[in-house]
Order: structure tokens, then C-alpha cells, then sequence
């Protein structure tokens, strides 16, 4: 969703997929960061600085939308494009609104920032369904906040798939028409109608929602690469995309870092087996990568997962010593602060957890260290080999510390499901200790159809 050409190729390939498709849309490039911005930035009392960054909003839209009207052959309804302005205007003027409310006050709500952050999506799904029109496509725009209803957990709300089943109607009789629904992700409305957002990333996850309702044939994601990787492309060398996937290995890489696919977006496929493709706008002919239960390997380890900044807390009690309800005790602190944790070890006396979540991770600190010594170590990096099989195959643990011999580790977890090995090491290694592991589990022998 970058720019007019983007947005021209997006509709070429939701027309060769088909009438009836449901397409859901991210807002376009770099437009959530600067809603955020403009938000904090009212709050801390630069009004005009936030004023201007509505105003870029406003113009990159109306910029890619000129520019659209001047790309496309077909001859467009000359009021699509006024419609289309319209709707940018009065977005971007409530934008405002909500930008001198929270100047005013000083404060900026979980509530005020998913109205502010879901704009993204609500500009550009309602424009690129009426440019689809322009184009001559059949298209209508249906509003995510109509449809998704969650619970009232701004920031990371909840879908309530009972009630959005229901609302969820207008969907299927829109592929019954042989109409080309477009719709915002990331965004939809609790019950009463206020706006909440799943969380960044959340417009995979909405896809797999509305994917599982309809009981679509298939769920693909267009990203900007082509499938899920062997390892971050950006950073590791000859990573290279991965043809087949599990269920269970993709959720696993989303969950420990790899940024194509949001964690939860796997879950609704799962429940009535519908294959998710990950695929590339920019090579649409590429086959990318495909997610479903049957996937199967000759390599036990499918790919390497990595993230940085996160924190390791280790809290060291002599009370842990043969006693029951400790552990019990110290995840109810974690569960109190709303903090996560990802990896947890433990011995007679100590107990090692990561947590990615820097909000509340003072106040976690503050209680467990009423109940023992707590240590916390900032900057590190979780990086996790999965794969099939792991525990039952024979030399992978081996072969993964003796590439990672060079580098000091934090931490070791081996996941239950078998599918995953973990380790932390300090973020100034995690690059290069990922590019040792891939250079040993994928030499340059190894050819994606192995995979």
C-alpha cells in the first residue's frame, strides 16, 4: 500500500484471484507510525507539530489518489475521486479533533490512541475500494468496525467470534453477489461501538479472522517478500524462502520474531484447516510460501527466529527449595501487570523468564523482589531454531552450540512442543550468532526444495 503504482498492482491481483474475494488492507506505508507520533506529540504539548503531521497525512493520500486517477486505462466515474477526497478531509479533520482533545488534557488514552491509530486502515481500505470501482472492478467497502467486534482491550482487544459471525453476513452474501469486498485489518469496534485495535501487525490477524468465518478456500498474505524465510533476508545471508511450512512452525517463527506474519494470524486457520499462503506483491508469480497442517521436511530445523530487546529476569530464593505454590506466586505478579513471558527456566533455587514487554517490567521487578533477589538483564536477544522433531533428532542441540561457541549465553530453553530450541545472547551478538547457526543448518549445499 506504498503509492499509487502499489495500489494499482494490489487490484490487479485481487482481479485475477476472482470475484467474491475478500481483500483486507493495512494502512499505507509509514502512516500508523506518524498517527502515533501526532498523538504523543499533542500530548506533550507541540500542538502545531501534530497539526503538520495531520497534514502529511492528508497529502500523501490525496497525492496517491491523483496519482491512481492519472495511472489507470479504464475510464473512471469523474465523482469517485471527489468521494474519495471527501473521505480523506473529514478522516483527517476528526484526526485534529482528536489531537486538540489530547493537548488539551495532557493525556493520551489506550481508548484515544486505537481511534487515532486504526485511521490508517480506515482511509486506506475505504480509498482503495473505490478506486477499485474506478478501476472497473465490482468492489465495496465494508467497515471493520461494523464487523469485528472484540472486548474493550484497547491496544490488544479480543475478537468476540460469536457476534462477529454474526455481523460477518454482509460477507458472505458480498462473494454470493460476486462482489470484490475491500476491508480495513488491525481495527475493529467493541460493543459499544468505541474503536479498538488487535494490536501493530494485526491486519494478518483480522484476515485470518474473517478467512475462517466465510470458510474461505485459502488465506494469503501480500507482503513485500516473497514467503517466510529461513532467517530475517535483511540480515543474514543466503536466507532463502521456505516452500511448505506446519501450522505449528509458522505460529512458533511468528511468535519468536519473524515479522511476516502476526502471532495470532495462524490460530483461525488452524480451526477448520484453511491453507494460509505468504506471497510477494512485487513477484506475484513467486509460489512464496505455503502454511498447512500436512507440511513435512527432510531438515529437522526449518528456520531461525530472532528478536531483539527483550529481558531476561532471574529471581534466586532459597524459599523455592523444595516448596510448593512459589512458582504459582511468581507468575500471578506477571499475570497482575498484564507482562507476558516467552521463555521460562528454572532450578532448585532460581527461576529465569524472558519478557519482551518493557511497560510494567518496573513494577514486576518491585514485587518479585519481595519474595527473592531479582536480576535483570536489559538488551538481549531471543533467538529460536524450529523445526520438527528436535528433541528426537539426534545432534541438532550439538550442532547449534558449537556454531554459537563464540558467543556467551544468557539462556537455554528447549520448547515442549519439540518444535522449537531457544537461547538468549546479548543483542550486539544476535546477528551474528543467527548467520553462525544458518551457515551450519542451511550451507550453501542446500537448495530450498529440500525444505
Amino acid at each position: 500500500m506504498k503509492d499509487a503504482a502499489a495500489w494499482l498492482r494490489v487490484l490487479s491481483i485481487v482481479n485475477e484471484s476472482g470475484v467474491g474475494t475478500i481483500t483486507v488492507v493495512s494502512a499505507t506505508s509509514g502512516t500508523t507510525n506518524k498517527l502515533i507520533l501526532a498523538a504523543e506529540t499533542a500530548k506533550n504539548g507541540n500542538l502545531d507539530a501534530a497539526y503538520e503531521l495531520c497534514d502529511g497525512i492528508r497529502n500523501k493520500h490525496i497525492e496517491i489518489l491523483n496519482a491512481f486517477f492519472d495511472l489507470i486505462d479504464t475510464p473512471a466515474q469523474p465523482h469517485l475521486l471527489d468521494v474519495c477526497v471527501n473521505h480523506v478531509n473529514n478522516l483527517t479533520d476528526k484526526l485534529n479533533h482528536y489531537l486538540l482533545g489530547i493537548h488539551t488534557l495532557g493525556e493520551l488514552t489506550p481508548k484515544s490512541l486505537d481511534a487515532i491509530s486504526s485511521i490508517g486502515e480506515r482511509l486506506s481500505s475505504f480509498l482503495l475500494a473505490h478506486c477499485a470501482e474506478a478501476y472497473g472492478m465490482n468492489a465495496t467497502w465494508v467497515d471493520s468496525a461494523e464487523v469485528l467486534i472484540t472486548d474493550s482491550e484497547f491496544g490488544s482487544a479480543t475478537p468476540d467470534m460469536k457476534e462477529t459471525t454474526s455481523r460477518a453476513r454482509i460477507l458472505s452474501h458480498n462473494v454470493k453477489e460476486g462482489r470484490f469486498t475491500i476491508m480495513g485489518g488491525f481495527y475493529g469496534s467493541d460493543k459499544n461501538g468505541t474503536i479498538t485495535t488487535l494490536g501493530r501487525g494485526g491486519s494478518d490477524y483480522s484476515a485470518s479472522i474473517f478467512g475462517l468465518i466465510v470458510g474461505a478456500d485459502a488465506i494469503e498474505i501480500w507482503t513485500d517478500v516473497s514467503g517466510m524465510f529461513t532467517s530475517d533476508p535483511r540480515f543474514i545471508k543466503q536466507a532463502f524462502s521456505i516452500k511448505e511450512l506446519s501450522f505449528n512452525e509458522a505460529a512458533e517463527l511468528a511468535y519468536f520474531g519473524a515479522k511476516v506474519l502476526h502471532p495470532a494470524t495462524i490460530q483461525p486457520a488452524i480451526e477448520k484447516n484453511i491453507p494460509v499462503y505468504v506471497k510477494n506483491t512485487y513477484e506475484p508469480q513467486h509460489p512464496g510460501t505455503r502454511i498447512f497442517s500436512d507440511a513435512d521436511s527432510d531438515s529437522p530445523v526449518r528456520a531461525i527466529a530472532f528478536k531483539k530487546d527483550i529481558t531476561v529476569l532471574t529471581i534466586i530464593s532459597s524459599r523455592m527449595l523444595l516448596a510448593w505454590g512459589f512458582l504459582a506466586k511468581v507468575f500471578s505478579i506477571f499475570e497482575k501487570h498484564e507482562v507476558s513471558v516467552d521463555l521460562v527456566t528454572t532450578s532448585e533455587v532460581s527461576i529465569s523468564m524472558t519478557v519482551d514487554k518493557k511497560a510494567n517490567i518496573d513494577h514486576v521487578i518491585e514485587e518479585l523482589s519481595q519474595i527473592g533477589t531479582v536480576k535483570a538483564y536489559h538488551n538481549q536477544a531471543l533467538i529460536s531454531l524450529v523445526g520438527k522433531d528436535l528433541l528426537s533428532s539426534r545432534g541438532i542441540a550439538a550442532m547449534a552450540f558449537e556454531a554459537l561457541s563464540d558467543f556467551p549465553i544468557r539462556m537455554i530453553s528447549q520448547g515442549s512442543s519439540d518444535i522449537n530450541l531457544s537461547v538468549v545472547v546479548e543483542n550486539d551478538h544476535a546477528i551474528n550468532a543467527v548467520q553462525a547457526l544458518h551457515d551450519v543448518f542451511f550451507p550453501e549445499t542446500k537448495t530450498p526444495e529440500n525444505l
